[in-house]
């Protein structure tokens, strides 16, 4: 004959009391870790596209300006975007995310290579307004600086033709992205190009690709580490 045992109910909550706790702390880091992705992409974006709007590169439509040449919605546009690389980890194909996570010839995320990867890239952005504005530069040899400044950052750092392509996809959809925007009024370009469909500057394409580059590692970096912690205190509750 077996006895059951049974668990008081006080017993109970003081188990899963712990268990709700833990759930708590690790959902906080990632939240936090996702809002400073948003913070920093709303921030680096009104000081470089604000670089862009104040050195005759764009402009916006007089009634949306709210400071600094800039329209009201460029802070939650950018915030939006350095999000949506925050969340990479959650929605990139594996093999995707893990061509960009990592330098070339690692496997795990490095903080100081991702760091060198966005400095690169924000170099890239602001000699997209400097170069034009300052020396006069025409849009090919603003290109070839600005495309030949993100080559040399991959292949020194990453070096994977999937990152590769991806960044170049990502370039791409960025162009598009803003010459929708251009056609529906929203701002222009002061001189537009025939590679930009007329409605944008060509060497776009370099930032965002350097964008992808390294907003997906940093994500990696500091996102992926505090996913992986959420998804251990849930398999610890479900115990």
């Amino acid at each position: 004959m077996t006895t059951a045992t049974m668990t008081p109910p006080a017993a109970q909550t003081s188990t899963s009391a712990p268990s709700k706790a833990l759930a708590s702390s690790v959902e906080t880091p990632l939240l936090a870790r996702l809002a400073l992705f948003f913070a920093a992409g709303a921030v680096l974006g009104v000081t470089f596209d604000g670089m862009h709007a104040n050195h005759g590169i764009l402009a916006y439509l007089p009634h949306e300006v709210a400071f600094l040449n800039l329209a009201w919605w460029v802070p939650p546009e950018f915030g939006a975007g350095g999000l949506l690389l925050g969340l990479a980890p959650l929605f990139l194909p594996r093999a995707v995310y893990r061509s960009l996570a990592s330098p070339a010839g690692e496997s795990a995320p490095n903080k100081t290579v991702a760091w060198t990867q966005l400095a690169s890239a924000l170099a890239v952005y602001g000699l997209s307004s400097l170069v034009p504005y300052h020396l006069g530069w025409a849009h090919p040899a603003t290109s070839v600086l600005l495309g030949a400044m993100f080559l040399v950052t991959w292949a020194a750092t990453n070096r994977r033709p999937l990152a590769l392509a991806t960044c170049a996809v990502v370039g791409v959809g960025g162009s598009a992205w803003e010459a929708a925007l251009c056609a529906a009024g929203k701002f222009w370009y002061v001189r537009p190009d025939a590679l930009g469909g007329h409605l944008v500057t060509h060497w776009i394409f370099w930032i965002w690709a350097g964008a992808a580059l390294a907003g997906v590692h940093l994500a990696a970096c500091y996102v992926e580490p505090a996913l992986e912690a959420r998804k251990a205190a849930e398999a610890k509750r479900n115990e």
